[in-house]
């Protein structure tokens, strides 16, 4: 949409890199483990989108960055207030097993569901959950902001992973034209929530 956009979305992964370490520092818990890992997927996605632009999307590590991006932030969220993260990431070493499993084998099929199931169920888990959190006043009303990036992270993280898959969710140049917008926008706008609610409102350790 406009000139550098690619490394705007560099600087706020890098945001997120900085927000999640500073919340582990402040809070020693183990959410912002979980999103200290995630920012990191991301910000080395930004840079090989800023680098090498779509060709970053044929690297083989991609789609399992892309996949620890947001089931790691969706681990982190469920542990910022309830116990169960544990199972959830096992979920996700599940799905990206499945994801390899199917990549190594060429059974694309098992490959792309795995790849669409994680982003989907992760996607959902980021929008509802801080809102659940935020509705029984375990967390601060400013976690509305991590549904409302997770919302973003959802629309463009399914639109990547089919387009990958070679089976758009939405036309191939809509998902060119919004791709660094979306990206940027959710990642600055989780940071933001997470910083501004205290990482959902975590108890320091």
């Amino acid at each position: 949409m406009f000139p550098g956009e690619e490394w705007v979305t560099v600087l706020c992964a890098f945001i997120l890199v900085a927000v999640s370490a500073i919340l582990y520092i402040r809070k020693r818990h183990v959410a912002p483990i979980m999103w200290l890992i995630s920012g990191i997927s991301f910000l080395i996605i930004a840079v090989a989108l800023a680098l090498m632009r779509l060709d970053a999307l044929q690297l083989p590590v991609t789609p399992y960055l892309g996949s620890l991006y947001p089931g790691l932030l969706a681990v982190g969220i469920i542990g910022a207030k309830t116990r169960y993260w544990k199972h959830y990431l096992v979920l996700v070493v599940v799905l990206l097993a499945l994801i390899a499993i199917g990549t190594a084998a060429s059974m694309a099929t098992i490959a792309t569901a795995s790849r669409v199931a994680l982003h989907s169920i992760s996607g959902l888990v980021i929008v509802v959950l801080p809102l659940v959190f935020v509705a029984k006043k375990a967390s601060p009303p400013s976690s509305i902001l991590v549904s409302l990036g997770g919302l973003l992270i959802s629309v463009g993280g399914l639109a990547l992973a089919t387009l990958m898959a070679g089976r758009p969710l939405l036309p191939f140049e809509t998902v060119i034209y919004l791709l660094h917008p979306l990206l940027f926008l959710s990642v600055l706008i989780m940071a933001l929530g997470l910083y501004v609610s205290g990482g959902l409102g975590l108890e320091g350790h």
